[in-house]
């Protein structure tokens, strides 16, 4: 019991104390006999009223980041929601890019006394047909011709009434009667035919067989497809990997197509 006496009174004492010297400070900060005890004090405590108002400021800043994270993430939704619209815009502005080239050519290079219809590509995983949006609906038939252009494509095989299947060269139920023109140094295609022949599917890729033996065909010429069931006079392709068997009547090669046809984004198809 005395000793929580004592230690009361020690506590009594140093409050009265610090708060006499607090009031003895404050009047002496009025003289001016002071002011270097005063600027000693300033220098001494300074640095450490310096450093508690730094963290004193971070703290706050730490604190208004919470305040602000609902600002925040608004921005950054709206942010989000704008790039969208502006990916959206972009590809819409891309479609109708390639679509007014693709119409470009055809108004230029196809036969302008037939009818066609504008088709766009879908993906599919077949690499030997290719899926359109267009069917019967648009007046699509089985059979029709589907081109960019002078340059052919394929024909359709199956047709629903808002899409088809077009069967590309490279199909193996693809056989198709085919001539071969030589190319100019200058590039222009010379109208002399070569050979003609037949271009069929397979697993290597589009194949020309029957190129006559005795015929000045050569890597790079010019393919065109020439059958009655096609209808027309259509680019197809160059002649590579020319090969001959001397036991045999005739030459083989292979046909590199002038299109790509897995980035093919709008066709054409013959309709009349």
């Amino acid at each position: 019991m005395k000793n929580n006496t004592t230690k009361g009174q020690n506590n009594n004492i140093v409050v009265y104390f610090s708060l006499l010297l607090a009031i003895t400070l404050l009047l002496l900060d009025g003289l001016s006999g002071m002011k270097g005890v005063r600027n000693a004090l300033s220098f001494v405590f300074e640095p450490t009223s310096f450093q508690a108002n730094i963290a004193g400021s971070k703290v706050k800043e730490y604190f208004q980041t919470f305040v602000n994270l609902g600002n925040f993430r608004k921005e950054f939704n709206d942010l989000k929601i704008a790039s969208y619209d502006k990916e959206a815009q972009y590809s819409n502005y891309v479609i109708l890019k390639n679509e007014n080239e693709a119409l470009k050519k055809q108004i230029a290079l196809g036969n302008r006394e037939a009818k066609y219809v504008l088709a766009n590509t879908l993906r599919d995983d077949n690499v030997d047909t290719l899926a359109i949006d267009q069917g019967s609906e648009s007046g699509l038939q089985q059979g029709d011709v589907v081109t960019v252009g002078n340059i052919f494509v394929g024909i359709v095989s199956s047709v629903d009434l808002k899409g088809s299947t077009v069967r590309l060269p490279s199909d193996g139920n693809s056989h198709l009667e085919v001539v071969v023109l030589k190319v100019g140094q200058d590039g222009n295609v010379n109208t002399n035919i070569l050979s003609s022949g037949v271009v069929s599917g397979s697993a290597e890729g589009i194949m020309i067989e029957n190129i006559a033996m005795n015929s000045e065909v050569v890597d790079g010429d010019m393919v065109y497809i020439n059958d009655s069931k096609v209808g027309g006079f259509y680019a197809l392709g160059y002649v590579v990997a020319l090969s001959s068997n001397p036991a045999s009547t005739y030459k083989t090669a292979f046909v590199s197509p002038i299109l790509d046809y897995d980035n093919l984004m709008q066709v054409f198809v013959r309709v009349e």
